[in-house]
């Protein structure tokens, strides 16, 4: 049977059937990597977007131009306290990406779960 393009209606099913086989191994192989890369770089991208280390580069150097002993005990607290606040914010968002990744790994799993538990509730008569 030849299909619309001059293809084999058989290679359409062998194809179909070759990417759903193939599909756990890109998820966990390829697509996993890929998913842990772009992880890692969102969230070097906001820190770096927030300016942790240039807080924490310049946590000695005073504020404005004032180099009396008060603005520069003042600025190592300020600058301090940014710091600290920015990398809790950071620490933050590393925590939702990283959850969000878990969900990336387990959404397969659970997703067959659950078809396995529904294909049998529907032969449960």
């Amino acid at each position: 049977m030849q299909g619309a393009h001059g293809g084999n209606a058989a290679g359409i099913f062998w194809e179909i059937g070759g990417d759903v086989l193939r599909f756990p191994a890109w998820w966990y192989g390829k697509g996993l990597l890929h998913a842990a890369q772009s992880c890692l770089q969102f969230v070097r991208g906001y820190a770096r977007s927030i300016g942790v280390m240039v807080w924490a580069k310049n946590i000695f150097v005073p504020m404005f131009g004032r180099y009396d002993w008060q603005s520069r005990i003042i600025s190592v607290f300020v600058r301090l306290a940014n710091v600290i606040a920015r990398g809790f914010v950071t620490i933050i968002v590393a925590v939702i990406v990283m959850a969000i990744f878990a969900l990336y790994v387990a959404l397969p799993i659970v997703a067959g779960a659950f078809t396995l538990f529904h294909s049998v509730s529907l032969f449960d008569v």
